[in-house]
């Protein structure tokens, strides 16, 4: 746990003004939630239903969030890789949803099956990736209305951390639930005492949800399941224009989702969720790599704890189309505000380029470099007697170093965070070595890590009624 308090942006003025606008929206416009037994639900507790708008009172809404966990754990099939959402330390997992890969050797392509099973592997032995994933790429070899099955079926067997689960509606949900269960060989129901993965909601901006996004989560909140609900709004386009404008439409919908979580099972896991940003008025793309950006996840980390929620944001995010300067500045930049900010849950810690188009293997080994170093920059300093080191200071007094010190003796291997990419040596060591750039170190040890890989364990009896349960609903 981190011993810095995270920064404010706003101030809680702000903060009030924002909600204040964010529950006459609600109770005025309303959300639209193109699902029947959603829009049942809230009819069965009294909510105002106009056609397939929903209409939230203030009082009711802020009943149904405190019902909502501050934290929480989500267990790994190996206990040492489970995690604490909402502890103070940002949770890390991989970029989400890229239609294309890259990498020095292959280029810019669409990924394969076994390219995605390839960055799973690498997400389980990349240190500061917490969960692997899901969605790291979409598969191209593969039929889209199945590919999702495929992917929890790598992350199932190739990786021993906690993942995020398929969102792909009712069917997409509930295999998930089903394939955890044979993973950890218990029922689905005995899932809600141990969540083992987490599901993404995303909002359908401005001011409504997808029937898809509605079923996966009425189907993962029955079951108890952990879900971000999430907005991912574009600041004059699917959003106002103005940040506050766009924030207000964006607490809307997210609130109105963690709603229909509690009110389907209170006590749901829920994390305040964001990667909102704007839209570049030249082109019409998404900027990820922009200022407006961090921003907005400020401000999304200090809803979330106006709320007492856990928060999720992205990290290393970039518009670069490849992993160059323009990349790593944009990725820091980003990544640095979320974990000053606060933020939780950290989605696209990693990998991610060209405004969320593009996955990059040499980007995901960097990134997960800069995770480390940001890591260490949030915990800040520990100051005590120890530390202080007055006795070292005292005895080296004014000549000398403190090579041979004994507290520089005990702590030489520990004190200081260590890259595993980012190497640090002599210009001359460089130029004899053969004058390497950061692409080049990353793509090796992307080759080591995955030279060295091997797969977690799993009793064979439950990779076949896995690998079973695969086969028979690809058949469906």
């Amino acid at each position: 746990m981190s011993n810095r308090q995270p920064q404010e942006l706003l101030a809680s003025t702000d903060i009030d003004t924002i909600h204040a606008g964010t529950m006459k929206i609600l109770s005025e416009t309303g959300i639209a939630f193109p699902s029947e037994p959603a829009l049942q639900v809230f009819k069965n507790n009294g909510y105002r239903v106009e056609d397939q708008v929903v209409f939230f009172d203030e009082g009711d809404l802020m009943a149904l969030l405190g019902k909502a966990p501050s934290a929480f754990r989500i267990h790994a099939r190996n206990p040492e890789h489970d995690v604490h959402v909402g502890d103070g330390s940002p949770v890390l997992a991989p970029g989400y949803g890229a239609p294309f890969l890259a990498d020095r050797d292959e280029g810019v392509r669409k990924p394969t099956l076994e390219n995605y099973r390839t960055l799973v592997r690498l997400a389980h032995a990349l240190p500061n990736q917490d969960l692997s994933g899901h969605l790291l790429v979409q598969p191209d070899d593969v039929a889209a209305d199945v590919a999702h099955l495929h992917m929890l079926h790598a992350h199932l067997l190739y990786s021993d951390k906690p993942f995020v689960g398929s969102t792909e509606g009712k069917r997409g949900a509930r295999q998930t639930l089903e394939l955890t269960a044979l993973a950890f060989e218990q029922d689905v129901e005995r899932l809600a005492e141990k969540p083992a993965f987490i599901g993404l909601i995303n909002t359908l901006s401005p001011l409504r949800f997808s029937e898809e996004m509605i079923a996966a989560l009425l189907t993962y909140a029955a079951a108890r399941q952990p879900v971000i609900v999430a907005a991912a709004t574009m600041a004059g386009s699917t959003g106002p224009i103005t940040l506050p404008a766009m924030l207000v439409q964006q607490n809307a919908e997210i609130l109105a989702g963690i709603a229909l979580a509690q009110l389907v099972a209170p006590g749901t896991p829920v994390v305040y969720g964001s990667t909102s940003t704007n839209m570049d008025m030249r082109t019409g793309a998404m900027a990820i790599g922009s200022p407006e950006l961090s921003l907005v996840v400020a401000a999304t980390a200090q809803l979330a704890r106006r709320y007492g929620l856990p928060s999720r944001s992205g990290g290393a995010l970039s518009d670069a189309h490849t992993a160059d300067a323009r990349a790593g500045s944009e990725s820091a930049f980003s990544l640095l505000t979320a974990f000053n900010s606060g933020i939780d849950l950290i989605l696209h810690s990693a990998g991610i380029l060209s405004s969320f188009l593009v996955f990059s293997r040499e980007k995901f080994v960097l990134d997960d470099d800069l995770c480390g170093m940001a890591r260490r920059y949030r915990h800040g300093l520990d100051v005590n007697d120890e530390t202080l080191g007055l006795e070292s200071i005292a005895n080296t007094a004014h000549q000398g170093n403190y090579l041979k010190d004994p507290m520089t003796i005990a702590r030489c291997r520990t004190e200081f965070w260590s890259p595993d990419t980012f190497m640090r040596d002599s210009v001359q060591n460089w130029i004899a070595g053969g004058m390497q750039d950061a692409m080049t170190l990353a793509a090796l040890r992307a080759d080591q890590l995955l030279s060295a890989y091997v797969q977690p364990p799993t009793d064979p009896a439950v990779e076949q009624r896995i690998n079973a349960y695969i086969e028979k609903e690809l058949q469906q």
